[in-house]
């Protein structure tokens, strides 16, 4: 295996944490799919990019995106899922909506 698809293998288990951190608590699953995917996309795209500047393939870029995704989504499935460390990212950017005044 390649250096260039063990980077790409760790940008699909770090992609998770990410989105976890980016999107609000309360968002849609469907919602943080699309980013996890759209995340993917740009991964794959700079990863193909970095490694291979003067010779860019846009099909070698698609399957590095669609790898990381299906690692993502692995790696949040299988590791991050109900975890302290998800649980954290995903508070570390949300408040809570002030408490209506009771005061008329």
């Amino acid at each position: 295996m390649d250096k260039v698809s063990i980077v790409n293998l760790l940008v699909g288990g770090v992609l998770p944490l990410l989105v976890a951190f980016v999107s609000k608590e309360t968002w849609a699953g469907w919602i943080k799919g699309c980013l996890l995917a759209a995340l993917s996309a740009l991964g794959g795209l700079g990863t193909e990019y970095v490694a291979h500047a003067a010779s860019f393939e846009l099909t070698t870029a698609g399957w590095s995106a669609a790898t990381a995704f299906i690692f993502g989504v692995a790696a949040h499935y299988s590791v991050y899922k109900d975890t302290t460390l998800q649980e954290l990212l995903a508070k570390a950017l949300y408040r809570a909506p002030a408490p209506a005044s009771t005061e008329g």
